[in-house]
């Protein structure tokens, strides 16, 4: 069965807000144990890989997780073209919103014009990596690039 984002409170108070997006579950989770552990509240999220047809920005609809967050940690996965397409949606719903895209350096070429804007995270990221990718997301002006 496809997983969703289940309901998440945020803490009041705690530090920044991430969205981990990744279909693999390991790997969203570690990366959302890292950012925890340096003071991150996070929430996690298969896309629509995972989530199927339940998947709210696969359907042409907001996403309401996205919508609460600081940064959205997406895993690009340019073969698939429903990833592809949740990032665009993505953008285009939420153009203030701060997005690290994790990509293999090969695809990052060919997605140029998907990652304006985003702080591009060369895949596989390290803890160190990704962290210092969601600290520059957080000081990062949306469109800059």
């Amino acid at each position: 069965m496809p997983e969703l984002i289940q309901d998440h409170e945020w803490e009041p108070g705690a530090g920044p807000r991430v969205l981990v997006e990744a279909v693999e579950w390991g790997t969203r989770e570690h990366a959302a144990a890292v950012l925890r552990e340096h003071g991150y509240d996070t929430v996690t999220c298969p896309g629509p890989e995972g989530a199927g047809q339940r998947c709210r920005l696969a359907a042409g609809e907001g996403c309401s997780a996205a919508e609460g967050v600081d940064v959205v940690v997406h895993a690009l996965r340019p073969w698939d073209p429903r990833n592809v397409e949740a990032l665009r949606a993505l953008r285009r719903r939420l153009p203030d919103l701060r997005v690290v895209v994790e990509v293999a350096a090969p695809e990052a070429a060919r997605q140029k014009v998907d990652l304006e804007g985003c702080v591009v995270l060369e895949a596989p990221a390290s803890p160190a990596e990704l962290l210092e990718a969601v600290s520059r997301a957080i000081g990062h002006e949306p469109g800059d690039g």
